[in-house]
């Protein structure tokens, strides 16, 4: 949106196109973000320990720096210094109090935390009032929440509120973003063919503002596009028009990658959801050998996100493990020294999920990626996790977890026949098995 943060608008979220969508740099290029954001930290740095965090000069840098932050995911940096600085803001008032409570509501939002966001963004409306921006923030958030009327209360406001902005020639509101939102709205309400124009013509405004140069939120509806196709594709009974359907998801999502590694860098999450994404539609048009690069490189870029979501993290490891399973039913070999390969990947999520809250969920993972490490002929490895996963499993009730019990318990008892054999009777074993 227009207008920086006393409008109200929020930079582009984390892993999905559901997002609030902001006004993007001059040149969106990571190279470039890449330097400003070490002066900027070296600048701040300074003036925070000469001037003091509360002068404003000092409060101004760090409003640039956290614009860098935001835009590179540096999510854990943007907590560690907002936790000092909004009380700092609210106390001053004014313009500071709407950026200060506005940068946390942002990081909130990445890190998913939408009932925390959406309160911000409450209070941030008590203080300015209703704006075209900062509506389309709100019906953003009500969206991630699963309030999909709310949402579309706020998107119908947000329009309402850009006409009259534009009659008085005061443009604080981004049709693009609303748009993007409205049609997010109709997916989720099945209205696939209508969310499909919505977020073409959003997609088209977002391009015009870009004038040519790479734009993340041209990749954010994008991915939106792909994803409808690929919906659209599945009641299609026209095989001609499903196939156009699912060659054009390819493209679109090829397009995301590229413009994503781009403004967003190699290993960003918006990278990784792409990624996903057309690892999803290659893998719908056949090309699974294809899909399994794309699902291995978006799992290495879940794992190390500062925001980790165990969600995503499953869907794109079940992808992942689902692919090579799709090959072996091509009557192609299962290719262990793949899976030998995710090992550094699945290392990094165990570590990440290990510092979460110990429960069925984290037990779902360790089940997992002890299959995975299975596959690969880690069956120590393999055995540690299960065990780990039925300890978990077993704090739930029994009735819930007792066939994810039996099936870890089977194939740890599997992996400890084979621990003591040699590799190449263990493989041989493993291959027989299997």
């Amino acid at each position: 949106a227009q207008g920086g943060y006393g409008s109200g608008a929020a930079p582009p979220a984390a892993s999905s196109s559901d997002a609030p969508a902001a006004e993007e740099p001059m040149e969106e290029l990571v190279e470039l973000q890449l330097q400003e954001e070490v002066r900027l930290e070296k600048l701040f740095a300074e003036q925070r320990a000469e001037k003091g965090l509360d002068d404003e000069t000092t409060l101004e840098t760090f409003f640039k720096l956290f614009d860098m932050w935001i835009q590179l995911y540096r999510l854990n940096k943007c907590m560690e210094v907002l936790v000092d600085v909004v009380p700092i803001c609210r106390q001053k008032g004014g313009n500071l109090h709407v950026k200060g409570v506005q940068a946390l509501a942002f990081t909130l939002w990445k890190q998913s935390h939408f009932k925390e966001a959406i309160l911000l963004f409450k209070e941030i409306e008590e203080l300015i009032g209703s704006s075209a921006a900062l509506c389309e923030n709100m019906g953003h958030t009500y969206s991630s929440m699963g309030n999909y009327d709310e949402a579309s209360n706020y998107f119908k406001r947000a329009l309402l509120c850009l006409d009259e902005e534009e009659k008085y020639g005061k443009k604080t509101g981004d049709r693009a973003g609303i748009l993007l939102g409205l049609g997010l709205i109709e997916d989720r309400l099945g209205r696939f063919e209508q969310a499909l124009l919505a977020v073409r013509e959003s997609q088209k405004l977002f391009r015009d503002r870009a004038q040519g140069k790479p734009s993340s939120l041209v990749a954010k509806a994008g991915m939106s596009i792909a994803k409808i196709l690929l919906k659209l594709a599945l009641q299609e009974s026209d095989e001609s028009k499903r196939i156009e359907m699912e060659e054009e998801a390819i493209v679109r999502e090829e397009e995301n990658v590229t413009i994503f590694e781009v403004t967003c860098g190699e290993d960003s999450p918006l990278t990784a959801s792409a990624l996903k994404g057309l690892g999803e539609a290659l893998k719908r048009r056949g090309r699974v050998d294809e899909a399994v690069k794309k699902f291995a490189r978006s799992y290495h870029f879940e794992a190390q996100k500062d925001a980790f979501d165990l969600l995503a993290i499953m869907e794109v490891h079940n992808a992942l493990f689902n692919a090579h399973l799709a090959l072996v039913k091509q009557g192609k070999p299962l290719d262990r020294d793949a899976f030998r390969s995710y090992m550094p990947t699945v290392d990094i999520a165990i570590k990440r999920v290990d510092d979460m809250k110990q429960d069925a969920n984290a037990g779902a993972y360790y089940k997992v990626a002890g299959e995975l490490k299975a596959f690969a002929e880690d069956y120590a490895g393999a055995a540690a996790l299960l065990e780990r996963a039925v300890h978990l499993f077993k704090t739930e009730e029994l009735e819930k977890v007792e066939s994810l019990i039996k099936g870890c318990e089977e194939l740890k008892d599997f992996c400890d026949s084979l621990i003591s054999k040699p590799t190449a009777s263990s493989s041989s074993s493993s291959r027989s098995r299997r």
